[in-house]
Protein backbone atom coordinates (compact mmCIF):
# COMPACT_ATOMS: atom_id res chain seq x y z
CA UNK A 1 0.00 0.00 0.00
CA UNK A 2 1.16 3.08 -0.86
CA UNK A 3 2.02 6.37 1.63
CA UNK A 4 -0.77 8.28 0.07
CA UNK A 5 -3.45 5.61 0.43
CA UNK A 6 -2.49 5.03 3.97
CA UNK A 7 -2.47 8.61 4.20
CA UNK A 8 -5.74 8.88 2.66
CA UNK A 9 -7.78 6.23 4.87
CA UNK A 10 -6.09 7.90 7.96
CA UNK A 11 -7.49 11.30 7.46
CA UNK A 12 -10.73 9.48 6.53
CA UNK A 13 -11.04 7.54 10.01
CA UNK A 14 -10.07 10.14 11.82
CA UNK A 15 -13.21 12.21 10.33
CA UNK A 16 -15.68 9.20 11.17
CA UNK A 17 -18.00 9.68 13.86
CA UNK A 18 -17.28 7.16 17.10
CA UNK A 19 -20.98 5.89 16.68
CA UNK A 20 -19.56 4.58 13.11
CA UNK A 21 -16.83 2.81 15.05
CA UNK A 22 -18.88 1.40 17.03
CA UNK A 23 -21.98 0.22 14.49
CA UNK A 24 -18.87 -1.05 12.96
CA UNK A 25 -17.73 -3.25 15.90
CA UNK A 26 -21.04 -4.79 16.36
CA UNK A 27 -21.64 -5.90 13.01
CA UNK A 28 -18.09 -7.57 13.33
CA UNK A 29 -19.35 -9.23 16.49
CA UNK A 30 -22.18 -10.62 14.83
CA UNK A 31 -20.57 -11.68 11.84
CA UNK A 32 -17.62 -13.69 13.66
CA UNK A 33 -20.21 -14.77 16.22
CA UNK A 34 -22.88 -16.45 13.47
CA UNK A 35 -19.99 -17.81 11.36
CA UNK A 36 -19.30 -21.49 11.65
CA UNK A 37 -15.12 -22.18 11.92
CA UNK A 38 -14.70 -25.06 8.85
CA UNK A 39 -12.09 -26.57 11.50
CA UNK A 40 -14.44 -27.25 13.81
CA UNK A 41 -16.86 -28.96 11.91
CA UNK A 42 -17.85 -32.42 12.63
CA UNK A 43 -14.80 -33.18 14.79
CA UNK A 44 -16.54 -33.75 17.96
CA UNK A 45 -19.31 -36.17 16.76
CA UNK A 46 -16.80 -37.88 15.11
CA UNK A 47 -14.71 -38.54 17.89
CA UNK A 48 -17.28 -39.46 19.83
CA UNK A 49 -19.08 -41.68 17.68
CA UNK A 50 -21.98 -39.10 18.33
CA UNK A 51 -25.11 -39.01 16.04
CA UNK A 52 -25.52 -35.16 14.98
CA UNK A 53 -29.62 -34.53 16.25
CA UNK A 54 -31.88 -33.98 13.90
CA UNK A 55 -33.24 -30.64 14.99
CA UNK A 56 -35.38 -28.70 12.65
CA UNK A 57 -34.65 -25.15 12.04
CA UNK A 58 -38.19 -24.31 13.13
CA UNK A 59 -37.50 -24.95 16.35
CA UNK A 60 -34.25 -22.29 16.77
CA UNK A 61 -36.39 -19.70 14.45
CA UNK A 62 -38.68 -17.92 16.25
CA UNK A 63 -40.20 -14.65 14.81
CA UNK A 64 -39.52 -11.37 16.70
CA UNK A 65 -42.49 -10.53 18.91
CA UNK A 66 -43.68 -6.39 18.31
CA UNK A 67 -44.07 -4.31 21.20
CA UNK A 68 -46.97 -2.14 21.82
CA UNK A 69 -46.39 1.37 21.35
CA UNK A 70 -47.03 1.94 25.44
CA UNK A 71 -43.85 -0.68 25.50
CA UNK A 72 -41.91 1.33 22.80
CA UNK A 73 -41.87 4.16 24.73
CA UNK A 74 -41.34 2.09 28.04
CA UNK A 75 -38.74 0.71 26.52
CA UNK A 76 -36.93 4.04 25.54
CA UNK A 77 -37.19 5.43 29.11
CA UNK A 78 -36.31 2.27 30.54
CA UNK A 79 -33.18 2.34 28.83
CA UNK A 80 -32.68 5.76 28.89
CA UNK A 81 -33.26 5.96 32.78
CA UNK A 82 -30.86 2.67 33.47
CA UNK A 83 -27.99 3.11 31.11
CA UNK A 84 -27.71 7.07 30.10
CA UNK A 85 -29.34 9.16 32.78
CA UNK A 86 -27.26 8.26 35.66
CA UNK A 87 -23.76 8.38 33.23
CA UNK A 88 -24.37 11.70 31.92
CA UNK A 89 -25.69 12.56 35.19
CA UNK A 90 -21.82 11.34 36.58
CA UNK A 91 -20.26 12.71 33.75
CA UNK A 92 -21.61 16.69 34.30
CA UNK A 93 -20.87 16.21 38.18
CA UNK A 94 -16.95 15.70 36.98
CA UNK A 95 -15.99 16.73 33.85
CA UNK A 96 -13.32 18.27 32.68
CA UNK A 97 -12.64 20.05 29.35
CA UNK A 98 -8.96 19.50 28.92
CA UNK A 99 -9.51 15.53 29.47
CA UNK A 100 -9.86 13.90 26.02
CA UNK A 101 -11.61 11.19 28.05
CA UNK A 102 -14.49 13.25 29.56
CA UNK A 103 -14.57 14.90 25.81
CA UNK A 104 -15.07 11.19 24.58
CA UNK A 105 -18.02 10.05 27.67
CA UNK A 106 -19.35 13.45 26.53
CA UNK A 107 -19.88 12.76 22.66
CA UNK A 108 -20.76 9.37 23.22
CA UNK A 109 -23.71 10.64 25.44
CA UNK A 110 -24.65 12.88 23.37
CA UNK A 111 -24.78 10.07 20.38
CA UNK A 112 -27.00 7.72 22.43
CA UNK A 113 -29.19 10.55 23.73
CA UNK A 114 -30.10 11.54 20.14
CA UNK A 115 -30.33 7.83 19.04
CA UNK A 116 -33.27 7.64 21.61
CA UNK A 117 -34.50 10.59 20.73
CA UNK A 118 -34.62 9.57 16.94
CA UNK A 119 -36.17 6.11 18.32
CA UNK A 120 -38.80 7.78 19.92
CA UNK A 121 -40.06 10.01 16.72
CA UNK A 122 -40.66 6.58 15.21
CA UNK A 123 -43.12 5.94 17.28
CA UNK A 124 -46.37 6.47 15.26
CA UNK A 125 -49.44 7.26 16.35
CA UNK A 126 -51.50 8.22 13.81
CA UNK A 127 -53.83 5.32 13.67
CA UNK A 128 -54.50 4.89 17.10
CA UNK A 129 -57.83 5.93 18.58
CA UNK A 130 -57.61 9.49 19.98
CA UNK A 131 -58.02 8.32 24.01
CA UNK A 132 -55.09 6.00 23.51
CA UNK A 133 -53.05 8.36 21.34
CA UNK A 134 -54.31 11.23 23.96
CA UNK A 135 -51.79 9.30 26.75
CA UNK A 136 -49.16 7.73 24.62
CA UNK A 137 -48.39 11.32 23.38
CA UNK A 138 -48.33 12.50 27.09
CA UNK A 139 -46.06 9.75 27.62
CA UNK A 140 -43.78 10.22 24.94
CA UNK A 141 -43.89 13.82 25.43
CA UNK A 142 -42.44 13.40 29.38
CA UNK A 143 -39.37 11.18 27.97
CA UNK A 144 -38.63 13.54 25.13
CA UNK A 145 -38.62 16.16 27.68
CA UNK A 146 -36.00 14.10 30.41
CA UNK A 147 -33.82 13.75 27.09
CA UNK A 148 -33.78 17.17 25.77
CA UNK A 149 -33.13 18.14 29.33
CA UNK A 150 -30.20 15.99 29.77
CA UNK A 151 -28.77 17.18 26.22
CA UNK A 152 -28.80 20.45 27.31
CA UNK A 153 -26.71 20.00 30.03
CA UNK A 154 -24.49 18.47 28.17
CA UNK A 155 -24.26 20.59 25.74
CA UNK A 156 -23.53 23.33 27.83
CA UNK A 157 -20.03 21.39 28.85
CA UNK A 158 -18.85 22.54 25.72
Amino acid sequence: MSHNTMEYWKSKLSKTSTSTYVLLAVIAVVFLVTIKRPSDKGKRNKKRGLKKSKKSKAQFEKAPVSLTLEEQIENVSLRYSNELAGRSRDLINRFDAKDEKDIYERNYCNEMLLKLLIELDGIDLINVEESLRKSLKEKRKAVIKEIQAMLKSLDSLK
